[in-house]
């Protein structure tokens, strides 16, 4: 009932959004849309892409689900059981999508997310609907940011010397994989090249000192991302000093993400922050982060971004000083935030903004 309930707000969200474009559907091929509309359906099979086997068509009152015939059964099973959508199967050795969806389509205006069957395109507008997190969604995201940052700090404190980036980053994917989760995205870099390169993508190089490991982990649609560090014995003062200085900006960022404040201004606010820590620059060395749902970040944020902050969307900030960095998936609630994947079992580092006192994970010292 409440995945109907959930589909039924997201059905009228398109049909508000189809009036004012002047037009009769949607046709949503992309996996992040699919998964929103489909409440969290997966029409993917290749995760290495955009594009899924599977499109979602809604005009006027009627919802169908246009695949081949490998995937029905799946779909139908697993992906939108319970929910009030058709299914249009067609022969996967034939290139017959375009004709089926025209034949659903008829005369009608309907937009599209990637321009299949010559259609009209969908629009930038149509990422403010997602953003919105429904009640279950909010529900959804808590479970997800609760198993992402265990899987990644489960990983992290099984972390040995001399292993090397691309050991790491299979223990992280394997906890993510056993926690139900999709690990889209996992950096690990060690020792200088956490200095180097601030998207680390992982190597054969061996960990001596230090390691930075990054998650970004897909359940239901919905995405949560995280970054740990970790120090074989006691870290350099600069070390500490710079994670110090960069948690205190993530801080900033976190606590200022309230409804109603323009983006860009809680971008330069941190920008500020930033220049008080005394490191003015290292913004500029790496993006910030931005709101985030069924994409890793649907933009990132800079003091340009008019977007105001809205009740129920979530944030994923990751401010970076060189030689580490701190993220975590942030809810932004009516009366209070909530960050989602900052899981027990860390050291944490307590840090005062805006009146409040808020805890951040610190270096774990090995």
């Amino acid at each position: 009932m409440e995945r109907r309930t959930e589909f039924a707000i997201k059905m009228d969200r398109i049909r508000a959004y189809l009036k004012k474009a002047k037009a009769d559907g949607v046709a949503l091929g992309r996996s992040d849309h699919f998964a929103w509309a489909a409440c969290g359906a997966a029409n993917y099979v290749n995760m290495a892409t955009d594009g899924g086997a599977a499109v979602f068509l809604l005009i006027d009152d009627k919802a169908v689900v246009i695949t081949n015939r490998i995937e029905k059964q799946r779909l139908l099973d697993e992906e939108i059981r319970s929910l009030p959508i058709e299914v249009d199967a067609i022969a996967w050795q034939d290139d017959q999508a375009k004709h089926a969806i025209k034949t659903h389509i008829g005369n009608k205006k309907v937009l599209s997310d990637n321009g299949f069957a010559g259609l009209p395109p969908l629009g930038d507008g149509f990422t403010q609907l997602m953003m919105e997190l429904t009640e279950a969604e909010v529900r959804r995201y808590r479970s997800l940011g609760g198993r992402a940052g265990r899987a990644l700090q489960s990983a992290c404190r099984d972390i040995r010397q001399n292993m090397t980036e691309r050991e790491i980053s299979g223990m992280i994917a394997y906890r993510c994989y056993d926690a139900g989760i999709t690990p889209i995205v996992v950096l690990v870099a060690a020792d200088d090249r956490i200095v180097k390169y601030r998207h680390p993508l992982p190597t054969s190089k061996s960990a001596k000192k230090m390691v930075m490991a990054v998650l970004c982990g897909r359940r239901g649609g919905l995405i949560a991302s995280c970054t740990r560090m970790v120090s074989f014995g006691t870290p350099t003062q600069e070390i500490v000093d710079k994670h110090a200085a960069c948690v205190m900006v993530d801080v900033n960022f976190n606590a200022n993400t309230m409804p109603g404040r323009r983006v860009g201004d809680v971008f330069t606010l941190a920008q500020n922050a930033y220049r008080m820590a005394g490191f003015s620059q290292e913004w500029d060395l790496h993006h910030q982060g931005g709101p985030t749902g069924y994409r890793t970040r649907y933009y990132t944020a800079t003091q340009h971004s008019d977007d105001i902050v809205i009740p129920n969307s979530a944030y994923a900030w990751n401010p970076s000083i060189t030689g580490t960095k701190s993220e975590d998936t942030l809810l932004v609630l009516e009366d209070h935030n909530e960050l989602i994947t900052q899981a027990p079992d860390w050291p944490q580092m307590e840090v005062e903004c805006e009146h409040m006192c808020i805890e951040r994970p610190d270096i774990l010292v090995m």
